[in-house]
């Protein structure tokens, strides 16, 4: 996706980095877990970024440059919500019914 492409009213959050296009997220306690379509400006490319996000003591969430470690449960949800959320694409989609029904 070029950047003229991202409509600039649809980016949920902007950093020095990149563009957070969408997102899939999954939260219990302290911690949400995250599937994004990020827009990395250096690169000029789209990507997605499976992340960790920590509530803070003023309410929000801040990034935690981590892995993302989750029991297979908790990762089937957070497809699902990244699907409902069209953080992957329908081409994505396709390729990975293909894959499943492979098996």
């Amino acid at each position: 996706m070029s950047k003229k492409n991202i409509k600039e009213e649809n980016i949920i959050k902007e950093t020095k980095y990149c563009k957070i296009i969408n997102q899939g997220k999954v939260g219990e306690g302290e911690y949400t877990y995250s599937i994004e379509k990020i827009y990395i400006k250096e690169l000029k490319r789209d990507e997605v970024r499976f992340c960790v996000y920590k509530a803070t003591r003023r309410g929000d969430e801040t990034y935690i440059p981590r892995s993302l470690d989750v029991t297979e449960l908790e990762l089937i949800e957070l497809i699902k919500e990244s699907i409902r959320e069209k953080v992957f694409s329908e081409e994505f989609i396709e390729m990975l019914k293909q894959e499943i029904n492979k098996s």
